[in-house]
């Protein structure tokens, strides 16, 4: 009986101790696939534009500006509408020859309006509104352009942070080196205390620079993973190096074609001018054209009563005098069109200065790299021969320390120079309105690479 006990307790125990190894290894598989997913820039850019509310919200503008288009149709068509009635009186009323007031009537009529002529208005209004089309579909592009160049900013801030940690990691090595050299050469009686605790004070200042560096790389982890979308720890991998645009004066001509804003003010100007066609037409008479068909009874009956007619009427309007408010509206809409050009004309000049800027600022990037490439491996090279002198007691611990900063700013530097350049080339696509067809031709490729092998 006690055996038998002991091998119930035994097998129970193993039991468990199986449960609990399973557990921890899907635990730790669970956790190993999260930390090891790598999203690259272009995957970034395809979550962004299928998930960002942005997007969703200017494909809604974009379907009520067809539901608009939709809505001027009514304006051209002709409507129909029924009406019935009864009316129940508190008594008739009756002469000798005729029903003065029946006892109860019912009518029924069937009205078709159709509108013939409103002076160019309802032509108006349907271009107006085809035009708006166009200019939310310019709106959509827009907005995905936005949310391209954002995610762009903040997936190269993500790296910067990634390299920075790095780096920091890096420094709080060589300061923990430099803190063991300084008490070994202080056990040897080579040093004073005070270089163990200088030592120790730059250990323990990089610990804190790089605590800092971790809450930086989270922050840039959460922007990023807001704007695509996606919960849980994730990698990004640096892209491919774009190459910089060498014509500016061709920049400037080919964003007067593509970029989004110019085009989408443009037909803004068009909308503004059919405003004014829209508003001479308040100066034009409308004719319109009313069919009805009428049926009535009543009780008790009558020999006058019709109780059946079919006819149409012709409505000819023209306004006389309506107190200036047609010429009030015409003076304003051709306001509105001055307006909307000199909208156009102001853009179209800040076009120009944005690409201007945007060009230079790559080429003042781009002219750092070389420079401080070299200043790391100088810095580089400098460390290593000053911390081999400080073990051998031929530099002191300030030089250590001046080394150790000049070489962390020389990396900083360099890194986010080269990071800053892929932004700065980014930008000036952004601003030359090429953005968004250099990364449809990206994702094209993504897509294409996905396909299965036949």
């Amino acid at each position: 009986m006690i055996k038998s006990q002991k091998s119930k307790v035994k097998s129970q125990k193993f039991l468990l101790f199986l449960l609990l190894t399973v557990y921890c290894s899907l635990l730790t598989l669970s956790l190993a696939f999260a930390e090891e997913r790598v999203i690259t820039m272009q995957e970034a850019y395809d979550l962004a534009l299928t998930t960002h509310e942005s997007i969703k919200l200017a494909q809604e503008d974009l379907h009520q500006a067809y539901t608009g288009f939709d809505k001027t149709l009514s304006n051209i068509l002709p409507t129909v509408t029924a009406e019935a009635a009864h009316t129940q009186y508190s008594k008739d009323k009756t002469s000798n020859t005729s029903t003065i007031q029946p006892e109860n009537s019912s009518t029924l009529s069937l009205k078709l309006s159709q509108p013939l002529y409103s002076g160019g208005k309802d032509k108006s209004v349907r271009k107006q509104a085809r035009n708006k089309i166009g200019s939310f579909r310019e709106g959509l592009d827009l907005a995905k352009e936005d949310i391209v160049y954002n995610v762009s900013v903040a997936y190269y801030n993500l790296l910067k942070a990634e390299r920075d940690m790095d780096i920091k990691e890096s420094a709080l090595k060589r300061a923990e080196e430099q803190t063991r050299v300084a008490k070994a050469r202080f056990k040897a009686g080579e040093v004073a205390k005070a270089i163990v605790l200088r030592a120790e004070a730059e250990a323990a200042g990089a610990g804190a620079e790089l605590a800092r560096s971790k809450a930086g790389l989270d922050i840039a982890n959460t922007r990023l993973a807001r704007l695509i979308g996606i919960d849980g720890n994730f990698k990004v991998t640096p892209p491919a190096p774009l190459s910089a645009p060498k014509d500016i004066e061709k920049l400037i001509l080919t964003a007067f074609d593509k970029r989004k804003d110019y085009i989408r003010i443009s037909i803004d100007e068009e909308i503004a001018k059919e405003g004014v066609a829209y508003a001479k037409g308040n100066f034009m008479p409308s004719l319109k054209f009313d069919g009805t068909y009428s049926r009535k009874d009543q009780e008790p009956s009558s020999s006058s009563l019709n109780r059946e007619s079919i006819y149409g009427t012709i409505t000819l309007t023209f306004p006389f005098f309506e107190g200036w408010l047609r010429t009030s509206e015409m003076k304003e809409a051709k306001s509105k069109v001055r307006q909307a050009e000199l909208k156009r004309l102001n853009m179209k000049r800040d076009i120009e200065k944005d690409i201007r800027e945007a060009f230079y600022n790559v080429d003042a990037v781009a002219s750092t790299i070389p420079p401080l490439e070299k200043q790391v491996l100088y810095a580089e090279e400098n460390y290593k021969l000053v911390f081999k002198q400080f073990k051998y007691g031929l530099a002191t611990n300030a030089d250590v320390v001046d080394a150790n900063s000049t070489l962390i700013s020389a990396q900083k530097g360099l890194s986010n120079a080269v990071y800053d350049l892929q932004l700065a080339i980014i930008e000036l696509q952004k601003k030359s309105g090429v953005l968004m067809e250099e990364v449809e031709n990206q994702l094209s490729v993504l897509s294409y690479n996905k396909l299965p092998d036949k």
